[in-house]
């Protein structure tokens, strides 16, 4: 099953849960119709919540001059939104037990949570937002990938390598793992958990690239929690000088900032870490300052510049190398090619009411066309398709052609050809290769006719009365099975000529969308029908390619006709 899917469609009580009671005071603190007397009644109404709400709001770290003694103090003191917002930060801290999550430090998850709650509150001021909005945000903004790890915990010991890649790698990681992102995961989860609607949007939206639907508002807590992400994995990621590049770039681009202004914003991040860990009760380790990872991308930097000389001279020897090999190849290919259109008739005299045109994709091809005329006045003409492109599928259809220049000589009859050829190439077969082919034979006097068709495209027969007659396929592709039977089918080019193509004709895309497809191909035979033979075939193609349709394989295309000079 879909692991994206299998997240979306899994019941509340499968995920990891905020206490009911912190939820509840968030929605109070939400609800408009609830005073500040209720609300504090409703707070007090837990008091061990209270209490941990009361130590929090008189740590340091929001450094209140008056002690907040009460739950109703903390109302008055705080207001309705920073209480939500506490509320909130406490709900998630306590969402998951200390061993929820066999293997999972929880510790440093939760630190790296609290480094982009940090950083984005730091980016309050230049935002234009709250602070303790901007640091609810980023404490909530990668809660998905802890649920989505406590529901694959077989993906915990890849935590390591999310925790260090960049927040553009982490994404894509988590794509791979667990088949949905942390942001869509945590929308999902904010929406059954019913939280403020700006804070959705932004833990929903946050790695969005556009947010012009969104109120101004969330669509600058989502820019704050973007770069607070890169802002934090300066201090995290493995490839810090990466991480750096982007971290000004963002802070340019969003808030105006460089030079000195950003390395000021990130220079604070280890105090406000110490500060908001006590505060909220996280354990975390010293924290690294910015001048320790600076130094530490600075002389990463030194050593590539050390080998810098000896790379530039590999890459030199590596690029001469691969121009002579390419050179090489070209030859070869060419060679290959002047072999592969030796195989193809070279003038219509040989077999007069019979001509072709093909136009390789690739300097060697895998269509091809032939026509003979045998020893008895009869004249054989075919195409065939070989699956793929390149060489294999080149060899592959010179194998095949000469045996129908071979065989043909002594066996006038399609169908008990392509049984000859069918065997033949599956006794030799490359797996997962094969050939369409469609044979035909005809009496230049008479006009009478008959073809086989081997799992090719249907030849198409131009009536005079503006109508086509199809010959579609009567058996499988050339070396599929090879005991294969074909049965013939029988014309008369009295009647009409006679049109056979590959699959580049009829798959190539018009300008506006859409393959030209056999209704397209009808439509360029009856424009050019009255033009001589070989002039139509290379209108009907030079209509393909000089108007514009994007084609990428073999174009190839073959017109038996009766000509006048038949008796």
């Amino acid at each position: 099953m879909d692991q994206a899917r299998r997240f979306s469609d899994i019941k509340p009580s499968d995920l990891p849960a905020p206490p009911q009671e912190a939820i509840r005071i968030v929605h109070a603190c939400s609800d408009p119709k609830i005073d500040s007397r209720q609300l504090g009644a409703i707070i007090a109404n837990d008091p061990v919540l209270t209490a941990e709400l009361l130590r929090i709001a008189n740590s340091p770290f929001f450094g209140f001059r008056a002690r907040v003694r009460s739950a109703a103090h903390a109302v008055t003191l705080l207001g309705h939104r920073a209480l939500r917002n506490l509320a909130l930060c406490v709900a998630m801290r306590d969402a998951l037990r200390p061993q929820a999550i066999p293997g999972l430090d929880l510790a440093r998850y939760w630190e790296a949570a609290l480094r982009r709650a940090v950083c984005a509150g730091r980016l309050a001021e230049v935002s234009g937002l709250d602070a303790d909005e901007c640091f609810t945000g980023g404490l909530l903004q990668d809660f998905g990938l802890l649920a989505l790890l406590y529901l694959y915990q077989e993906r915990v010991p890849e935590w390591e390598r999310l925790e260090t890649a960049t927040p553009d790698e982490r994404l894509e990681m988590e794509r791979n793992l667990f088949g949905i992102t942390h942001d869509r995961a945590g929308l999902i989860m904010a929406r059954e958990w019913e939280l403020p609607e700006e804070l959705v949007q932004a833990i929903g939206h946050h790695h969005s690239p556009v947010l012009a639907e969104m109120p101004d508002e969330s669509i600058r807590l989502c820019r704050v929690m973007r770069t607070a992400d890169w802002m934090a994995a300066v201090f995290s990621a493995a490839d810090k000088r990466i991480v750096y590049a982007r971290c000004q770039t963002l802070l340019q681009e969003c808030f105006g900032l460089d030079g000195e202004a950003v390395e000021a914003l990130l220079g604070g991040v280890a105090g406000g870490m110490e500060e908001a860990a006590e505060a909220l009760g996280f354990k975390v380790q010293e924290q690294p300052r910015l001048e320790e990872v600076l130094r530490e991308a600075n002389l990463r930097l030194a050593e590539d510049n050390l080998s810098f000389q000896e790379l530039t001279w590999k890459l030199e020897q590596s690029l001469a190398e691969r121009d002579r090999l390419a050179q090489e190849l070209n030859r070869e290919l060419s060679l290959a090619r002047e072999v592969q259109c030796g195989l193809l008739p070279r003038s219509r005299d040989a077999a007069p009411g019979v001509v072709g045109i093909n136009v390789s994709a690739r300097q060697v091809s895998g269509d091809f066309f032939d026509y003979f005329p045998t020893r008895d006045g009869l004249v054989y003409f075919a195409i065939a398709d070989v699956s793929g492109k390149g060489m294999h599928a080149a060899l592959l259809m010179a194998k095949t052609s000469s045996l129908f220049h071979c065989l043909g000589k002594g066996v006038t009859d399609p169908g008990a050809l392509c049984a000859m050829l069918n065997r033949e190439i599956s006794e030799k077969k490359i797996r997962g290769m094969f050939v369409t082919m469609a044979v035909g034979v005809f009496n230049p006097l008479t006009g009478m006719g008959k073809i086989a068709n081997a799992g090719h495209l249907p030849a198409l027969q131009f009536l005079a009365n503006g109508e086509f007659r199809e010959y579609p396929a009567g058996g499988p592709p050339l070396g599929v099975l090879p005991d294969s039977q074909y049965p013939v089918e029988e014309f008369n080019l009295r009647q009409g000529a006679l049109y056979l193509f590959t699959d580049g004709l009829t798959e190539a895309r018009r300008p506006g969308g859409g393959e030209l497809g056999l209704p397209g191909l009808k439509q360029l035979i009856r424009k050019y029908h009255e033009t001589e033979m070989e002039r139509r075939l290379h209108r009907i193609v030079d209509e393909v390619r000089q108007g514009q349709m994007e084609t990428h394989d073999d174009l190839t295309l073959l017109l038996v006709e009766r000509t006048e000079g038949d008796a």
